[in-house]
């Protein structure tokens, strides 16, 4: 073919999109030689090496649309940008902005991805991935679009970065396989992103929406770095809500060093939390985030009905301060609505709530509780975890003695054995005095000032440094960075006061 005639690119070629000074008749191959729209792009077979820039300052209306023919290769994958000043925004109207089917190696960076709004008629995503292979994401805006600012399925080697989602319906951004024919989603990396204000998708009646970033039905993903605020406040429905930041049905799924506070739901719908390991998660480790200021727990571990086995799951790290405002009355909440949860390992977590620290729905086999700071108004803990164990945690229940069924720490566990060690009480009970803010203090919202976040440390001397018990492949950190050795007695909470970067 000729370069820019209408069928298939030779590839390693530069087109360019102008909506002001190009024509669709023009080759395309330079700033002054530019097309004019989405749809004469949508036109061209793409091949490796290609890029399609749009350019900057301006906006496009249509949906980008690829299939398996507009791939890349793995050293030249096809670039789709912007050109000249700024970004360039797709205009997806009631559609999505870009649709990406069965093709590999697209990187996609640079460009606002922009729809007429979850409330006036949109129906679709900013950016749509189906069964695709190695497709990069980075440097995205995407707002005002039903469903999610980024959605995909089924992908491989599927790479998020940098992607500011907001305003958007059911999610900022979503991921999902493994239902329906869909391939499971393999190797996802979502990092440095933002969630901001997805405040619901009002079409949905019979399920949660108002999420900022999850993920389900996948093998194999880390999440780092990321904050989700403000999201869930308009879901148009009772029952199970959105959280800030979560998985379902996942195996080896890593959520770290993120921010997850401010999330919210209806009145008299459920959730609304900080962090959540939701039905059918396996062998997946929730560790060094913080989460504050939620409606829901700061961080959930829980069982829907009809999911797979939930186990081996692990909450380290992480501190949760002020959330259950309105649901789960905890930081840390077990529900179990189905038979198949099990197992999991709670330990080095802050939990500062008004009203309890841990709370659980159900009486769950397998849970294990170390080297935790619990500070609560209430009991600490509440519901029926008789079968869990606990070990060398310390309790603070500031407006009363009772940690557990209206006991004191010494008569529970005279009357249980935990907390002990032959016969030996191996807890404390008492005031941690940990750094804690104050009520005009503002807690962090960028998660890579978490290390240098000043709260939740251990002062010099108290009786919390090197009183924990030693945990085999601890993550080897801190919360703050500090090493953590293994065979050596950690201190309580998430600060390994002393210990060396």
């Amino acid at each position: 073919m000729t370069t820019g005639e209408q069928g298939r690119s030779p590839g390693n070629i530069t087109y360019y999109v102008d909506a002001q000074n190009g024509d669709d008749r023009a080759a395309g191959t330079a700033a002054q030689r530019a097309w004019k729209s989405v749809a004469r792009a949508n036109a061209t077979a793409f091949a490796p090496g290609d890029k399609l820039l749009f350019a900057g300052g301006q906006t496009f209306k249509g949906t980008l649309t690829f299939l398996k023919a507009q791939s890349g290769a793995k050293e030249r994958p096809v670039v789709v940008s912007s050109f000249g000043q700024g970004r360039a925004t797709i205009d997806g109207g009631t559609d999505c902005g870009f649709v990406l089917t069965d093709c590999e190696y697209v990187a996609v960076k640079e460009l606002n991805f922009a729809g007429c709004g979850r409330k006036n008629g949109s129906n679709g995503s900013g950016i749509n991935l189906t069964r695709t292979r190695n497709v990069e994401l980075d440097a995205i805006e995407a707002s005002g679009f039903r469903n999610a600012g980024v959605a995909t399925a089924g992908d491989e080697n599927t790479r998020i970065t940098r992607v500011y989602a907001h305003d958007n319906g059911f999610a900022g951004i979503t991921t999902s396989g493994g239902g329906g024919g869909m391939p499971r989603t393999k190797n996802l990396y979502i990092a440095h992103c933002v969630a901001e204000n997805n405040p619901g998708d009002p079409k949905n009646l019979t399920n949660h929406s108002g999420n900022g970033i999850v993920v389900g039905g996948l093998d194999g993903a880390l999440i780092e770095y990321c904050e989700a605020f403000n999201n869930g406040w308009d879901m148009p429905r009772q029952g199970n809500g959105p959280v800030g930041i979560w998985g379902w049905q996942c195996e080896r799924l890593t959520i770290q060093f993120c921010i997850s506070h401010d999330n919210k739901t209806q009145k008299g719908a459920w959730d609304g939390g900080g962090f959540d390991f939701d039905g059918g998660m396996t062998n997946s480790i929730l560790q060094y985030n913080l989460s504050y200021n939620n409606h829901g727990a700061g961080f959930l571990l829980c069982q829907y009905p009809g999911a797979t086995r939930w186990q081996h799951n692990i909450c380290r790290y992480n501190l949760s301060l002020n959330d259950g405002l309105t649901n789960h009355d905890s930081g840390i909440h077990f529900w179990a609505g189905g038979p198949e949860i099990s197992d999991a390992l709670v330990y080095n977590n802050v939990v500062v709530n008004g009203k309890h620290a841990v709370k659980s729905t159900h009486d769950i086999a397998g849970l294990v509780f170390q080297n935790n700071i619990f500070i609560s108004d209430g009991e600490s803990i509440a519901g029926p975890l008789h079968k869990a164990r606990f070990e060398n945690n310390l309790y603070w229940p500031r407006k009363g003695r009772a940690v557990f069924g209206g006991q004191t720490l010494e008569a529970w566990a005279k009357a249980t054995g935990q907390e002990t060690v032959d016969g030996k009480l191996i807890a404390l009970f008492g005031d941690p005095k940990l750094v804690l803010p104050g009520k005009d203090e503002k807690l962090p919202t960028d998660p890579q000032k978490l290390a240098a976040m000043p709260f939740c440390r251990l002062l010099e001397g108290v009786p919390c440094i090197g009183a924990g018990i030693s945990i085999q492949d601890n993550g080897g950190r801190d919360f703050f960075g500090n090493k953590v050795a293994e065979g050596q007695r950690p201190s309580l909470g998430a600060h390994e006061a002393g210990g060396g970067h």
